[in-house]
């Protein structure tokens, strides 16, 4: 069984991570989903700071707020996932960072988005179990809804999921479109920034298969003051 816990859209909250500090040492892989800062690296030096006394298996893509600076740092520690894949226990861990045009650096067109999934998974075998991670969510779900009711997400990012089918996608970017829906037989979650629902993405797989994928709320004793087990 590999745990994998899921966090997006940080910006710059980094001592919220300490309120999840059992589930954090718990895991064996923590993806952080974009937007970890709005564009500091002083916050992200302090981000990983904190995370690391924790968990140091991390990997991560940039989002539309994270500066060329992030992902450099990112690529030289060795955890960007950002148009690559990482295997782990035998799932590959395929990333795409950024968002469609918005503010930041990391903004790209539906057609660039297109072509950064497929090299991303360029390489993978044929029926080799995957889990997508991508800041930007899928096209017309309940994860690219804005306030306004109208959908914002990816079409490029949909059509990738239902060509590929990969066991879930932890995507983030929308705030207020925390939860959990499904593309065919792709689970999809988002569960919105950390310091706003003290929530993360909590995901199990055992020999290729997605045992469980749900929200999972900070308890009060998850904090940083409980032992760190493994």
């Amino acid at each position: 069984m590999t745990t994998f816990i899921g966090l997006p859209d940080l910006h710059d909250q980094a001592e919220a991570l300490k309120r999840i500090a059992r589930p954090l040492a718990k895991a064996d892989v923590v993806l952080l989903v974009g937007d970890m800062t709005n564009g500091s690296m002083n916050h992200l030096l302090r981000l990983f700071s904190i995370l690391n006394e924790f968990n140091e298996h991390v990997y991560a893509v940039p989002g539309n707020m994270d500066t060329p600076q992030v992902l450099a740092h990112l690529a030289r520690e060795g955890m960007n996932l950002h148009r690559r894949f990482e295997m782990v226990d035998g799932v590959a861990v395929v990333g795409v960072g950024g968002a469609l045009p918005f503010d930041g650096d990391f903004v790209f067109s539906e057609d660039e988005f297109s072509a950064m999934l497929d090299e991303a998974a360029a390489g993978l075998p044929s029926g080799m179990p995957v889990l997508l991670v991508s800041h930007q969510p899928p096209y017309n779900t309940a994860l690219d809804v804005i306030r306004s009711g109208q959908h914002v997400g990816s079409r490029a990012v949909r059509a990738w999921i239902e060509k590929h089918q990969p066991l879930a996608c932890v995507c983030g970017h929308i705030h207020e479109a925390a939860g959990v829906d499904r593309i065919g037989q792709t689970l999809l979650i988002n569960p919105g920034p950390l310091a706003a629902t003290w929530s993360y993405a909590y995901l199990d797989i055992c020999d290729g298969q997605l045992v469980t994928a749900e929200i999972r709320r900070a308890d009060a004793d998850d904090g940083q003051d409980t032992p760190h087990e493994r």
